[in-house]
């Protein structure tokens, strides 16, 4: 399962084949700063990190511009965001079929109307073709509320649907118009370039990555997933570090921890809720990035690869190169206006990709969950192990642990009615665990089947992740309570 054969492809680049630059910053030579493209760049950065990256406080919880942006739209326009939801639905599930049909000769498309429709970036595999055919017949009942009371409940689709997918069906088109003004007009470029010295050495990443986490913790783990995906394609990102950005740092966002933080009554620690949840999140990632079976994925490219040049030199050096950077890549983009259409287009397309495949594993979860005790009964041989721990409330604590691999927001809020200690404590950990059955997973498998990212790969990194959180967690949870932090 490990084995590096596993993910190689003889069609991809190898990143050992490629040359990579290592000199001194001063080595490089900088670019006349015209006035146009350094404003571009300003503009597309200030304007990119304040709705995308920017943390600020909208009804007593941190967020930020763009959730409260998508929360507002929601409100504004509830039967919009119904429509646009079954419509990305439907029109996924369709052009996946036309396309799968065409390419399995079915039916004979002719190459024109396949370029026109791009009818190739809607082929997969056969078993997210049927998810995406399930997802629709799952959609259809659910939209016009007429269906069975399993389907219909609170606490699947009212999950599922009501709590997820119209929220993602927002986030990552409206998200992606702010991720193209950083990726297209320099902002990678200059974060990347200032996050180098940090990245490499401690989780042999790229700087750029330090974007992609940041997306991830103040946005959504979808939008940090989408600016990957986004690198990847262009070669900025090889498979194995595609690989461990999407499942050491598309952890859970600020808001949502922080709406979990006001459903289990603890917002008055919530700052020290965040500072646990990062210190665990960057310990366990510096362990995993070290071990199979991430350790194992080749450094492959899909693309003509574009890897970060490694480079010595003081903070100034850096700063002044990051700016370099920043102002080339700007002034070789588009407009501010045309780059955010193609972000906006480039998220729609994705969403309609992605939707059918959420709704249709996302309700099998739930409703397992709901309606049988098999997550109880996996969580027994955790109490014993949070017991030792010195966890409150085990019993609770581990059904939480284990409900996060379906879905976070269930598992954290299982722990309503628990201590203090134990509140905290599976409100990092489920937040930590990054691999979400009803959500992230599948997105993951589906957004990059091209690596593979595997269901059985996930499954074995969501344990190893669990496994590595509940020690790293309940000692930096029990060092707060020592401190008289909590």
């Amino acid at each position: 399962m490990f084995g590096s054969t596993t993910w190689e492809n003889d069609e991809h680049v190898s990143g050992d084949s490629v040359d990579l630059d290592t000199k001194t910053i001063r080595d490089v030579r900088l670019i006349k700063k015209r006035p146009k493209p350094v404003l571009k760049f300003i503009l597309a950065f200030g304007i990119g990190s304040f709705f995308f990256l920017f943390p600020i406080q909208w009804n007593g919880q941190t967020t930020i511009p763009l959730d409260v942006v998508v929360s507002l739209t929601q409100e504004a326009f509830p039967t919009f965001v119904e429509f646009l939801t079954l419509g990305l639905i439907l029109a996924g599930g369709i052009l996946t079929t036309i396309s799968m049909a065409n390419h399995h000769g079915i039916v004979t498309i002719s190459d024109r109307t396949v370029d026109r429709f791009e009818l190739d970036y809607w082929q997969t595999s056969n078993v997210f073709w049927i998810f995406r055919i399930v997802g629709i017949f799952l959609a259809i009942p659910i939209f016009i509320g007429q269906g069975p009371e399993w389907l219909l409940s609170e606490n699947t689709s009212g999950i599922v649907w009501g709590g997820l997918l119209l929220t993602i069906a927002l986030v990552i088109p409206i998200g992606a118009v702010f991720v193209n003004l950083l990726a297209e007009l320099g902002g990678l470029q200059f974060v990347g370039a200032l996050s180098q010295p940090v990245m490499k050495p401690v989780f042999n990443l790229p700087g750029r990555a330090a974007l992609d986490s940041a997306a991830s913790w103040l946005g959504s783990f979808s939008i940090g997933y989408y600016l990957t995906r986004n690198v990847f394609d262009r070669g900025g990102y090889d498979k194995r570090e595609v690989f461990v950005i999407c499942t050491c740092f598309a952890t859970a966002n600020l808001g949502t921890i922080g709406a979990i933080a006001a459903v289990l009554k603890i917002l008055h620690v919530f700052p020290i809720v965040v500072l646990l949840y990062l210190l665990s999140v960057i310990i366990t990632g510096i362990i995993l990035v070290r071990i199979p079976p991430l350790s194992t994925v080749p450094n492959e490219f899909i693309a003509e690869p574009d890897p970060e040049p490694e480079f010595n030199g003081s903070v100034g050096d850096y700063s002044r190169f990051a700016f370099n950077e920043a102002i080339k890549t700007a002034e070789e983009g588009a407009s501010i206006p045309s780059s955010a259409v193609n972000g906006l287009i480039d998220g729609v397309k994705l969403t309609g990709m992605m939707l059918g495949t959420v709704l249709t594993i996302g309700m099998a979860a739930v409703t397992l969950n709901e309606y049988t005790s098999v997550f109880e009964v996996l969580s027994t041989p955790l109490v014993p192990v949070l017991s030792a721990f010195g966890i409150p409330d085990p019993q609770m604590a581990a059904t939480s642990v284990i409900l996060g691999g379906a879905e976070m927001f269930i598992a954290a809020t299982f722990a309503v009615g628990g201590d203090l200690i134990t509140k905290v404590f599976v409100i990092i950990v489920v937040s930590g665990q990054a691999i979400f059955f009803a959500a992230s997973a599948p997105m993951m498998v589906d957004m990059f089947d091209d690596i593979p990212i595997r269901f059985q790969d996930l499954f074995v990194l969501f344990v190893m992740r669990t496994v590595l959180l509940i020690p790293i967690t309940a000692a930096l949870v029990h060092a707060a309570v020592f401190m008289g932090l909590i």
